[in-house]
């Protein structure tokens, strides 16, 4: 038996987890590869069984697709930290101009007077 999925991560890492660690052959299919097949599938309009026909099929046909593996344990670990950055960075933009908006609401020439901008202005 050979799965195909055409998800690689949000809901769908719970079940690829639950296949690769029991040693089944795992298949990804693109979401765009799925819709120029299934214009050559019979039925009209986009459904979830129309869908999981043209994955299965498009699975047993074609050998052109990428198996998926379990990761890199490296590849893992810099994942989890370039997400954890991305959230020190949203963090820091958001307080940023919390800040901002703070002072230009209680002094509004504030704002002229200094470019809030710039690094040192932030830091005074």
């Amino acid at each position: 038996m050979t799965w195909g999925i055409d998800l690689a991560d949000g809901g769908a890492v719970l079940a690829i987890t639950i296949l690769l660690n029991h040693d089944q052959p795992l298949h990804y299919i693109s979401g765009r590869a799925i819709h120029r097949a299934s214009e050559a599938y019979r039925g009209e309009g986009k459904t979830d069984a129309k869908d999981a026909a043209v994955i299965a099929d498009q699975v047993r046909i074609r050998r052109d697709l990428n198996p998926l593996h379990t990761g890199d344990e490296t590849a893992i670990d810099l994942k989890i930290l370039t997400g954890r950055r991305m959230d020190l960075v949203a963090d820091r933009t958001r307080t940023v101009n919390r800040l901002r908006a703070q002072l230009t609401g209680i002094f509004p020439s504030l704002e002229r007077a200094l470019d809030l901008t710039n690094k040192s202005s932030l830091t005074l």
